[in-house]
């Protein structure tokens, strides 16, 4: 039932602001004067809420292949984006991403805590029952991930400084609480999704295998569980809120989540070319919708010789990957990756829905394996590696069972250069370990863990 795609989605703007206070949604997918009287206006804000996700402000663009990819050292930059690649966050290409960034995740959050407000607000109104207390979860375990991101994105990495305090929890549509160091706010961040999980386990769909009013309410069956943050999907973030904390104790309660999913979840990678696309969503466990004109057509303006024309650096070398290793196709003869987001995948002509990957299969296994690896439990995270690699047609790239810790966390460290590719993961994995990485032009990038973007008021 995950493999299922849907691509009927309701597509709303979203309300940009400045600061907090100056930020109230308007109009659709809003709450404004709407009447909220019925279960479908609930969740019609809710699917506004995730449509604003997409916005290229956003993850449709600047959060991903267009924007923190490139800091990952994947391309080459286009004239114009060399100090942003290089990391340069005082450039006006950094200030003014962060800007938007900053902006439409706290933007995001207020309609998170008015669709709370306006649930309890609406004590009488008539659900399907188990709907109303999904939805109420959801939202929660929403707000706590975009709380995540702008942490990951605007704060130092935890191992580097967990006294910085840079960004506000905001728990209402009156403005932000107190503004928390990092250690603060990723304890109230995990008791935020530890709150949620507790009901979503009973409630999500993708848990109980029972849907809602699916002919009304997008977001309430088991398949298109996979637009939302659903169980599985919140699982994995919680794993990496404990990741970026490091202790072993945090990656111990890691791996038993993220081996949960790998259990529970029902997800499968996938392994021929026939009914599938080259970025393979049938893997995806959450992902946001895109249009045609949206996250493909970024795609083609960035890769294509007649656009910004932008190649992979040397960094990235097919030959890193296994013969038959699937990935392999995401490179093409001209040294991009423009086929992995294409509007029509070149295999078998199979016509792609144009979606945005947020949480993966992949992205399971990887972490899942790096968990146990670093809280003593080395020969679990070798199995994992191994048995993800095998998944990727890529045999001739296991480990020895008898594997060393270092061995393995070099390993998992070359797929997250290929696994994401264009996707914006590799940058916040390198800057949770500290790394120094080699830039795209040859030169060093140290300390990535002491980068974060600007606050632009």
């Amino acid at each position: 039932m995950k493999k299922l795609i849907y691509t009927a989605f309701l597509l709303f703007t979203l309300v940009s602001c400045d600061k907090w206070f100056d930020v109230e949604p308007k109009g659709e997918g809003a709450s404004g004067n709407k009447l909220f009287n019925n279960d479908a206006s609930f969740r019609d804000y809710m699917n506004g809420i995730y449509a604003g996700l997409s916005d290229p402000d956003l993850y449709g663009g600047n959060l991903t292949l267009g924007g923190i990819e490139f800091l990952a050292q994947t391309f080459v930059p286009y004239a114009g984006a060399e100090a942003w690649t290089r990391m340069d966050f005082d450039s006006d290409m950094a200030r003014d991403i962060a800007r938007k960034s900053y902006d439409g995740l706290y933007a995001a959050i207020y309609r998170c805590n008015d669709l709370l407000r306006l649930f309890d607000r609406n004590p009488d109104v008539n659900f399907v029952a188990g709907s109303r207390e999904m939805m109420i979860a959801e939202t929660r375990a929403l707000r706590a991930f975009l709380h995540f991101e702008l942490w990951r994105l605007f704060s130092p990495a935890y191992a580097v400084d967990a006294s910085a305090a840079r960004i506000p929890w905001v728990g209402s549509i009156e403005g932000p609480d107190e503004t928390m160091t990092s250690a603060q706010l990723l304890e109230r961040i995990l008791s935020e999704l530890d709150s949620a999980l507790e009901q979503l386990a009973l409630y999500d769909p993708v848990v109980t295998g029972v849907g809602y009013d699916e002919m009304s309410l997008l977001g309430t069956s088991p398949a298109d569980r996979l637009w939302k943050l659903n169980y599985y999907a919140a699982a994995v973030v919680k794993a990496q809120v404990l990741m970026s904390r490091g202790a072993t104790a945090d990656y111990r309660e890691a791996y038993t989540l993220l081996a949960s999913v790998i259990d529970q979840g029902g997800y499968e990678f996938v392994r021929t070319v026939s009914d599938t696309d080259y970025s393979f969503s049938r893997e995806f466990i959450f992902a946001l919708p895109s249009t045609e004109k949206g996250f493909c057509a970024l795609s083609e303006e960035l890769f294509d010789p007649q656009g910004k024309g932008v190649v992979l650096s040397s960094q990235i070398r097919i030959d890193d990957l296994s013969p038959d290793d699937r990935r392999r196709n995401w490179i093409d003869g001209d040294n991009t990756m423009r086929t992995k987001f294409a509007p029509t995948s070149k295999i078998d002509l199979w016509e792609t829905v144009p979606v945005i990957p947020m949480v993966k299969l992949g992205e399971v296994y990887l972490l899942a394996a790096e968990a146990a690896a670093r809280s003593e439990q080395l020969a679990a995270g070798v199995s994992l590696y191994n048995d993800f690699m095998t998944q990727r047609n890529s045999k001739s790239m296991v480990l020895a069972q008898d594997a060393s810790q270092a061995q393995l966390l070099e390993a998992l460290d070359l797929q997250y250069r290929y696994e994401f590719m264009g996707e914006g993961v590799r940058y916040h994995y390198c800057k949770r370990l500290n790394q120094t990485l080699a830039a795209y032009d040859g030169t060093t990038i140290s300390e990535v863990g002491k980068k974060s973007l600007p606050i632009v008021q």
